[in-house]
């Protein structure tokens, strides 16, 4: 892992994870504008979770993406999960996948790193986001999810594009949001485009 641009703190244990050799790193500077995002942040970051994981399963020739009730309109994204505080990476990988969608993952690739620092007035928090493809899995039909998605909505990849779009258009509360939402999503279609060019 030495080979990563981004500089990740010791508490992230990336052992047992295939890198793809076309690994997508980004730093991203994020300013929240709202209060309510600001104190939504705070009680996340470094108490409950450390980073996140990101991930984008394959169905066939489709990525399967997400939404919540609580979501505007419209809104869909590639799903994620916090890092507990001690756990590896790629153990929050596994947990978060069954919790939030059911299934055991069977062969994933490491394909971004994104790095976010977040400002808001005299405060910055550094948050890191893990994105994984997941090319293999089995559906555990005895596997209870957490309730937190909604909808799962397979998306062919031209068309993720456009779920990013939607992101983007978001005011409010939503825009911090989704601020912090639109890269890992748009990392997926960057990083799945890229590979049908080649």
């Amino acid at each position: 892992m030495s080979s990563l641009k981004v500089r990740l703190p010791s508490m992230f244990d990336l052992s047992e994870i295939d890198v793809s050799r076309d690994l997508i790193e980004k730093k991203i500077d994020i300013e929240i504008e709202t209060q309510e995002f600001f104190e939504y942040v705070n009680s996340k970051i470094n108490v409950d979770r450390i980073g996140e994981v990101v991930f984008a399963v394959k169905d066939g020739d489709f990525i399967l993406l997400v939404r919540q009730d609580k979501y505007p309109q419209g809104l869909y994204r590639v799903p994620s999960g916090g890092i507990g505080i001690g756990e590896k990476v790629v153990d929050a990988l596994k947990r978060e996948v069954k919790e939030e969608l059911g299934i055991d993952v069977q062969e994933f690739s490491l394909i971004g790193v994104i790095e976010y620092n977040l400002c808001y007035k005299d405060k910055s928090y550094k948050f890191f986001s893990f994105v994984f493809l997941i090319d293999d899995y089995k559906k555990d039909s005895f596997a209870e999810t957490d309730g937190e998605i909604s909808e799962v909505l397979p998306v062919e990849v031209p068309r993720i594009k456009d779920y990013c779009d939607i992101i983007e258009q978001q005011s409010g509360f939503w825009k911090d949001w989704a601020r912090l939402r639109y890269h890992s999503t748009y990392l997926v279609y960057e990083y799945l485009t890229q590979k049908r060019i080649k």
